[in-house]
């Protein structure tokens, strides 16, 4: 079983078949310098989790910190989902080589795919305006790889936990 350890928050349990620690990866690091990646890909059943966790956001006026946020934030997003499928195609020979075996046997067409950011403090009564910036800021992977705003959210400690995306709460420290 895997846990990652992020922005002060512990996901998991995974089974290692299911997840893929795609920032750290050896498919990431042969890219080289300059590429943002995501924490993390977790597959359950035919969804495939695209996860992103950050401990704080900045506020909509503080320019060009907030701006610059969901530029990363994209830019993440977007190398995450690229990486992924070129080791399924087999381009990248380290991604390949490493996708945990539930990744590789991925049915593209079927799986519907979930992008998640979680940034765990952030009051609930937020997410709903931070979800509405954050489908807007990734409204081209939205179109390129079909995805609704159904399967894009941003989650606090709370709604991700309720996802089953963090450790039940009873393993963690207090």
């Amino acid at each position: 079983m895997i846990s990652i350890n992020e922005s002060g928050v512990i996901f998991g349990y995974f089974l290692s078949d299911d997840c893929y620690k795609i920032e750290h990866s050896e498919g990431h690091k042969s890219l080289g310098d300059g590429f943002k990646m995501v924490e993390f890909t977790y597959l359950r059943e035919q969804d495939l989790f695209v996860l992103e966790a950050k401990s704080s956001i900045p506020k909509a006026e503080s320019q060009p910190d907030y701006d610059n946020f969901w530029d990363e934030i994209f830019e993440k997003f977007e190398n995450a989902l690229l990486l992924q499928i070129m080791g399924f195609l087999k381009r990248n020979p380290s991604v390949e080589q490493e996708l945990p075996n539930n990744h590789k046997s991925i049915q593209w067409q079927t799986t519907i795919i979930n992008l998640r950011l979680v940034i765990p403090k952030v009051p609930t009564q937020y997410l709903p305006p931070i979800t509405d910036k954050f489908r807007q800021r990734l409204s081209k992977i939205k179109k390129l790889w079909n995805i609704k705003d159904t399967n894009i959210f941003v989650l606090n400690e709370e709604k991700a936990r309720a996802e089953g995306l963090l450790i039940p709460s009873e393993n963690c420290e207090n």
